[in-house]
């Protein structure tokens, strides 16, 4: 791939950066905690990419790039994704000792940097000063590239934690979000990757190289495009959401709504295709097969079909039961199996849940359709005779 291709490509990234940061820090819609800091972590981004673009095509450079227009990117672009992904996992999170203190690298080596700046302008270097920002520049990269893996490894941890166990707070979280979060975290980790090689390969040699770095560069716009759609997809989700919440207002001043997207999905999944004669049916099992939070499932089965996941499912075995109940090729069959045959899996609860839906036990049931069964077949015979 050419240089040429690459530098568009980094050009490209960064521009499309600024437009999704314009519109995550404009519309009032989408200005939530944790799309502010995804804004300020793809303008980071978009920045970081921007000013190596500058000097590789060398419209810049080097010396005026790092008397100008160098800031220390890299040990702030982590920080600011741990934060995005704080909030977003968990809206009632507050930026608290010691968690502030994350900035500090960053605080650190951006003055750093300004009073090389300033010093540029004001006074002339010595050689021995020279030297000691051109080391510190180097120890900047090699620090950030680290505390960046720490950071990521923080952050895989949070997303694997809260897929166990998503907090009501977040209901409305797709898991397709927090998946791609994962997808996110893990080309990250692969980009840090090549970011200490390239490191390693510029130590060795003595002079940096762009090979890598470019790959590094790419990667980054790549994910500057991620991220900006999980923000709009996260918006469509929250939009849905709201959307979902008005018809359920629109249900109690007596006009009937149209069932959402998710409920139709879950209705055909558990109805049509019978899955709630599977025992092991679970509400998580569920969301996973819509791809949906199962707390957001709960959720939304409970305000569109007024009822929790439990009682919709025990309610289809019900009437699964009462079908068997009433056939006359069943008649052989014990109760017991008849419940397991409906999908419960226990005597307990399909007696439990048979009496609570239809007033009757199961073998009260059987004993009032067989003997309206008879007297059926009696009035036949007498018809007949």
């Amino acid at each position: 791939m050419s240089n040429h291709l690459l530098n568009t490509l980094l050009l490209i990234g960064s521009i499309q950066g600024f437009i999704f940061t314009f519109i995550v820090l404009r519309l009032k819609r989408l200005k939530t905690k944790a799309n502010v800091f995804l804004g300020l972590l793809i303008l980071s981004f978009s920045l970081n990419n921007l000013q190596y673009y500058l000097v590789h095509t060398e419209i810049i450079s080097p010396s005026t790039f790092f008397k100008v227009l160098y800031v220390p990117y890299g040990s702030i672009n982590m920080v600011l994704l741990f934060f995005y992904i704080n909030y977003l996992l968990n809206p009632s999170f507050k930026i608290k000792f010691p968690s502030n203190l994350l900035f500090a690298p960053f605080a650190l080596f951006f003055s750093a940097s300004l009073f090389y700046k300033l010093g540029s302008f004001l006074v002339k270097f010595n050689e021995k000063s020279l030297a000691f920002f051109s080391h510190l520049l180097a120890f900047h990269e090699f620090f950030s590239s680290i505390y960046s893996f720490i950071l990521l490894l923080s952050m895989y941890s949070m997303i694997r934690r809260f897929e166990k166990n998503p907090t009501q707070a977040n209901s409305t979280l797709s898991l397709s979000i927090v998946k791609g979060l994962k997808i996110i975290s893990i080309i990250a980790f692969l980009l840090g990757g090549i970011w200490v090689f390239s490191i390693i390969q510029e130590f060795i040699l003595g002079y940096p190289t762009a090979d890598y770095y470019y790959f590094l560069w790419v990667g980054i716009s790549f994910i500057i495009y991620l991220l900006g759609y999980f923000c709009m997809y996260e918006f469509e989700i929250n939009s849905r959401n709201k959307f979902n919440s008005n018809k359920k207002r629109t249900v109690k001043s007596g006009i009937s709504p149209e069932k959402s997207k998710h409920i139709l999905e879950f209705e055909n999944y558990v109805n049509k295709e019978k899955n709630y004669l599977n025992p092991q049916l679970s509400l998580e099992l569920s969301a996973e097969h819509l791809q949906i939070n199962k707390s957001y499932l709960s959720r939304i089965i409970n305000s569109e079909l007024g009822m929790s996941f439990s009682e919709y499912i025990n309610q289809l075995r019900v009437k699964e039961a009462e079908a068997y109940l009433s056939m006359p090729e069943y008649e052989n069959y014990t109760l017991n199996s008849l419940g397991l045959e409906a999908g419960f899996n226990s005597k307990s609860v399909f007696n439990t849940c048979f009496k609570k839906y239809t007033g009757l036990t199961p073998s009260e049931y059987r004993k009032k359709c067989t003997s309206s069964g008879n007297e059926k077949r009696t009035d036949k015979n007498r018809f007949s005779s």
